[in-house]
């Protein structure tokens, strides 16, 4: 019985043992530097612009791989000649290499701080709540309109001429002829045209300033002035005014979460800094700021 355990054990450790040895496998090496395939895998996994290759493109694995090899061992070349012109012993060097250690440190224990955080559903809901006001639909217009497009560069001539050209369009609407007809025939809106000028709903602050200020002054039904914008000159007819609202909590679910999240973040660097600085007193020495770091 105790040689059939052995016997499992060796059957056991030689079935794992060289995925272990894999996963330590050393892809490249220079100097005292040497980079492992986990270590590899590790950036191809981490850089978006890799992975967004790899995912179109997964024939060019091998290349990609061989790319940041060789990136890999330019740097390390790099720091090895570095290291021979006596670099890391200059006091300038030391300085950065320490900020940068700091830098590092600080980064690490606030992500380990950062993965206690909990929020729960009660404390969606209590957020939501508390802070409904920021989750407002803005007041809105239903609204269609007839573009004559103006070029950025156009001469006052060519301005002119497509306002006498808006200007007769709306004296035809004016008149009972059909929005929706005259839009399909001279509206330089492609993407609205055939839907007879139909722009949907707009909301506050989705359009350019010029635009918005005078189609919100707009009574349903009323037919604009040409409204000259970035674009040309639009003739603009409210359908409908939409009042603003606040969004029901299901809907903006997600925005809260993002929201409570960033505020427990914050909460939570203040205290976490505040409980440093009771245990590690900062001194100022430039004159009028005080013998303790301000707060």
């Amino acid at each position: 019985m105790k040689k059939v355990k052995v016997l499992l054990l060796f059957l056991v450790l030689s079935i794992f043992f060289p995925r272990i040895v894999l996963a330590d496998r050393v892809v490249a090496e220079v100097g005292p530097y040497k980079l492992y395939e986990k270590d590899l895998e590790e950036i191809l996994a981490n850089d978006p612009q890799i992975r967004e290759i790899l995912k179109q493109m997964p024939q060019l694995r091998s290349q990609v791989e061989r790319s940041v090899i060789d990136r890999w061992l330019s740097i390390s070349l790099l720091a090895l000649g570095a290291k021979e012109a006596g670099i890391p012993q200059s006091p300038s060097f030391k300085r950065k290499l320490e900020e940068t250690e700091k830098m590092l440190l600080a980064e690490e224990l606030l992500q380990r701080e950062l993965k206690n955080i909990e929020i729960t559903e009660k404390d969606l809901r209590e957020f939501y709540e508390k802070n409904r006001n920021q989750y407002k639909e803005p007041e809105g217009v239903k609204l269609r309109h007839i573009l004559i497009y103006v070029p950025k560069d156009a001469d006052n001539k060519t301005k002119e001429r497509a306002l006498t050209r808006a200007k007769q369009i709306r004296a035809q609407l004016l008149k009972g002829v059909k929005f929706e007809e005259l839009a399909k025939i001279h509206s330089d809106d492609t993407a609205s045209k055939e839907k007879g000028g139909d722009l949907g709903i707009i909301r506050r602050g989705e359009t350019v300033p010029e635009f918005e200020d005078k189609v919100f002054k707009l009574k349903p039904g009323e037919i604009s002035e040409p409204i000259l914008s970035p674009y040309g000159y639009h003739i603009v007819r409210v359908e409908r005014r939409i009042p603003e609202e606040i969004l029901p909590y299901e809907k903006v679910k997600d925005r809260v979460r993002e929201d409570l999240l960033r505020e427990k973040e914050r909460e939570l660097l203040v205290k976490l800094i505040e409980r440093l600085r009771e245990k590690h007193p900062p001194k100022i020495y430039i004159e009028g700021q005080g013998s303790e770091g301000g707060r």
